[in-house]
């Protein structure tokens, strides 16, 4: 029984990190292709909220494709947050699935169009802040505990991911504020950093565990 419980609970760690690998790769597929087929729309300048902004039309693949991710991002934080797992990254899966749910509230609440201030625009902006933040600390906590476990390929590329994600995400609210042309570009790099890492986490986890342990759920 005990054997056929670790089978089970190491196919169900591996469906959900196949959800994890499949995640950044929709999310960046659907980004480069909305961003492609939108009339009008700089990658360079523009946010990639502003694909499905309030006013836009003919945007419901782009807003399924973002569903999609979401979706995939709770499926990878439930599947994996769900086993014996230590409970720092019990925490990590934790924010994980938070970034999902907000994520989801995003599509009822889309972002403003320029000039425009709204309550729904509002609610847009903190949902994403609260995103934002919850990837900082995700990759805070991976780096933590990858450093800790003496993991260093995981603790550099941690490391390097949190870095570029403080870094261009404080660069990209500085061309927001400043009206810059290149606030695109800096979100990219900040998102695409933290999308990278999910992908790095995800694979590992797929080919070699190195998450689930008996009896780390206590420490």
């Amino acid at each position: 029984m005990a054997i056929s419980g670790v089978t089970t609970g190491r196919s169900l760690a591996q469906l959900a990190a196949l959800a994890g690998i499949a995640a950044p790769i929709v999310y960046g597929l659907t980004v480069v292709i909305g961003g492609a087929s939108t009339a009008g729309y700089d990658p360079i300048r523009d946010s990639i909220s502003s694909l499905t902004e309030a006013g836009r039309q003919d945007i419901f693949a782009i807003q399924g494709g973002f569903l999609l991710y979401n979706c995939l991002v709770g499926v990878f934080a439930i599947g994996l947050g769900a086993l014996q797992l230590q409970r720092a990254w019990r925490a990590v899966f934790g924010l994980y699935l938070l970034t999902a749910a907000c994520g989801l509230l995003m599509w009822p609440f889309a972002q403003d169009p320029p000039g425009v201030v709204s309550a729904s625009g509002m609610l847009h902006i903190a949902l994403a802040s609260v995103e934002s933040l919850s990837s900082i600390t995700i990759l805070a906590i991976c780096l933590w505990r990858c450093l800790k476990a003496g993991r260093l390929p995981l603790t550099l590329a941690a490391g390097a991911c949190l870095v570029a994600t403080v870094a261009f995400g404080a660069a990209a609210a500085v061309a927001t504020g400043m009206g810059l042309p290149n606030m695109g570009l800096f979100e990219r790099i900040t998102i695409g950093s933290f999308e990278l890492w999910t992908l790095v986490l995800a694979t590992v986890e797929m080919g070699h565990p190195v998450l689930l342990a008996p009896g780390s759920g206590k420490s």
